[in-house]
């Protein structure tokens, strides 16, 4: 017969293994800016394991925070190069950077007449991307960038 701290072991182990790995992980909550309209589209469950919420302002200017512990961060910083590159996008930044001491990249680019800037990190497993967009004649907003820098630090 096995001791029972094995058998206890080994049933944690079992009950692991079923477990979604978002049920495991905590991802960090997004300040997003304050007096914009805030919706959340989607709250993380045992069953998804995706969080969504997305911060609206009247001139347009929109903040969306994306978490899903079903991305890879290597396969989505790789998706959106692809995609730039195929596209013939141009990019006004397409970097490595730090997000709260994690790995982390940037993009901004001129998307139509709309400026798309994304921060996506590295929450292994998975990923939290940070989109803000706004038109282009809209300088970027002190608040926008105030929570992207209190959730990631200023970048360096």
């Amino acid at each position: 017969m096995r001791p029972a701290s094995f058998r206890g072991a080994s049933a944690l182990l079992a009950l692991a293994a079923f477990l979604p790995l978002a049920a495991l992980a905590a991802t960090k909550p997004f300040p997003g800016p304050s007096g914009w309209v805030h919706s959340v589209g989607a709250t993380p469950t045992a069953e998804s394991a995706r969080a969504q919420e997305t911060w609206k302002k009247s001139d347009g200017e929109q903040l969306t925070y994306l978490a899903d512990a079903g991305l890879s961060y290597d396969d989505t910083v790789a998706l959106v190069k692809k995609n730039l590159a195929d596209n013939g996008f141009k990019t006004s930044v397409d970097t490595d950077r730090k997000c709260d001491g994690r790995r982390a990249h940037e993009v901004e680019l001129t998307f139509g007449i709309t400026v798309v800037h994304q921060i996506i990190v590295d929450d292994a497993p998975g990923v939290t991307k940070l989109t803000y967009t706004r038109p282009e004649n809209v300088a970027p907003a002190a608040d926008a960038t105030g929570a992207l820098n209190a959730y990631c630090g200023p970048t360096t």
